[in-house]
């Protein structure tokens, strides 16, 4: 008798603020989905016969957004930590996700009684939730479930979470991973062990570029909604956008914020690439741990492995040009040689032309030269990779999410491949007060009737959003 999978992903559970000018409104009390989340599992589970598995795809808990510091800390906190939010250190990482959980009381009594019923809880770890690394981490999660259902007069099992570091993984049926690691902008270096010593000696997990503008740019920018790439604009929507929320607020600007944050984006991942040349590379002994613990071999891993993309830093200039710095360079040269030209006695057409055609055709030029990939080309190769793992590992389903995109796919003959999209609130552009439609995604597939799975994949968005 095959299994039956709930898959859900990005959840973006954090910490709730209300701010009446709607700064960081994608963290607003009306966007709390607990309830809904409950209503979804329990139609899910009331569908067949037999245990359910609940595999909680990756970026669930979203330790990036939390960005409130305790007051009487039992650990030192740096004027950085209190600006930006704390490192991802163990202990630091405990106290976000109690914080986090402590807004979310519904959503730990949901999963109590889901565990209490027999059923299962697979936790696959994304980029912005990698703080279960830490075993701590994963200790407060389990407690907090069983502190719940205790509270309910229900008595669970020690363990009620499988975290899974990379992938979950059912022979001939399931293959469920984030994501993260086919996107050079959220990928890590080491999966296995995604820790290093920072400066203050501190083990702390090496976060990739995308975590860091969440916590150093976007956390700064919180009339942005980071889970729906708004902030990518023109300079004419830029100047809109800072007129509108930022020229007669208390917030600093969009210039600052960006120049600012995107300095000590660049400064933080230097500073991890240098303790990452220190570290050795990927151990043998945690690849043979992990083979052993997936039931898969050392060699399938390793080829699972070929197809992940290394971090962006190993190519730092496009961190830079990510970032604009080229441009802002190229601007500032333009600009001083406009100047130049001006005040040196030459004839007026040259100092016309070469500004005017001369500047316009060497930057089009550098640009011709130099285009690289965006932050979008993930989510069109990620169907090739899901073909590529189901043909190595024999599944019918693979499952990613990571890039917000819900979609089904036919990938292959009998193959389907997921992305479930997210939770976190995406907003109606044309009704900015109200959820977009089609997300709050979950896949759900049956084996229990033979090889050929039931697939339903939806949405659980509220009628009229």
């Amino acid at each position: 008798m095959g299994g039956r999978y709930l898959i859900v992903s990005d959840l973006h559970l954090c910490d709730v603020e209300d701010h009446a000018d709607g700064w960081k409104a994608y963290k607003s009390s009306r966007y709390v989905w607990d309830a809904a989340f409950a209503e979804l599992l329990a139609r899910i589970e009331a569908r067949g016969e037999g245990p359910l598995t609940l595999v909680l795809n990756g970026d669930i808990i979203d330790f990036d957004l939390v960005s409130d510091v305790p007051e009487s800390p039992a650990w030192p906190v740096r004027q950085t930590e209190r600006l930006r939010g704390l490192d991802p250190s163990e202990p630091k990482s405990v106290w976000k996700l109690e914080r986090v959980l402590s807004h979310h009381a519904d959503f730990l009594r949901t999963l109590a009684g889901f565990v209490e019923r027999g059923n299962d809880i697979v936790y696959v770890m994304g980029n912005h939730d990698r703080e279960f690394h830490f075993p701590a981490v994963q200790r407060v999660l389990s407690d907090a479930i069983r502190a719940a259902g205790a509270a309910d007069g229900r008595v669970l099992p020690e363990s009620v979470v499988r975290f899974e570091p990379w992938f979950f993984h059912v022979e001939g049926e399931v293959y469920c991973e984030h994501g993260q690691q086919y996107d050079h902008y959220n990928s890590f270096r080491h999966l296995l062990e995604p820790t290093i010593p920072n400066l203050h000696g501190d083990r702390v997990i090496a976060l990739p570029m995308g975590n860091l503008s969440n916590r150093y740019l976007l956390g700064r920018m919180g009339f942005f909604n980071p889970h729906a790439s708004d902030f990518i604009l023109n300079l004419y929507a830029y100047i809109v956008h800072w007129l509108k929320h930022y020229a007669f607020s208390r917030h600093r600007g969009i210039f600052l914020n960006w120049f600012f944050g995107s300095l000590a984006v660049i400064w933080k991942l230097l500073e991890i690439k240098a303790q990452l040349l220190r570290e050795p590379s990927d151990d043998p002994a945690l690849l043979a741990a992990h083979a052993a613990h997936s039931g898969l071999t050392v060699p399938q891993l390793e080829s699972l492995a070929e197809l992940q993309h290394r971090p962006i830093t190993d190519r730092f200039f496009l961190v830079i040009r990510e970032f604009w710095i080229d441009r802002v360079i190229i601007a500032t040269l333009m600009t001083l040689g406009t100047i130049a030209l001006a005040v040196t006695p030459i004839p007026l057409w040259t100092k016309l032309t070469v500004p005017l055609m001369g500047f316009p055709l060497v930057y089009a030029i550098y640009e011709w030269i130099v285009h690289g990939g965006t932050i979008f080309d993930v989510e069109h190769h990620m169907p090739a990779v899901a073909r590529a793992i189901a043909r190595k590992l024999g599944v019918r389903v693979v499952s990613f999410g990571h890039v917000h995109k819900p979609r089904l796919v036919a990938v292959d003959r009998g193959v389907l491949y997921a992305d479930t999209g997210t939770w976190a609130p995406i907003m109606d552009r044309t009704r900015p007060d109200c959820l977009a439609t089609g997300y709050r995604n979950y896949l759900s597939v049956d084996f229990s009737g033979g090889p050929d799975p039931i697939v339903d994949f939806g949405s659980w968005i509220p009628p009229g959003g």
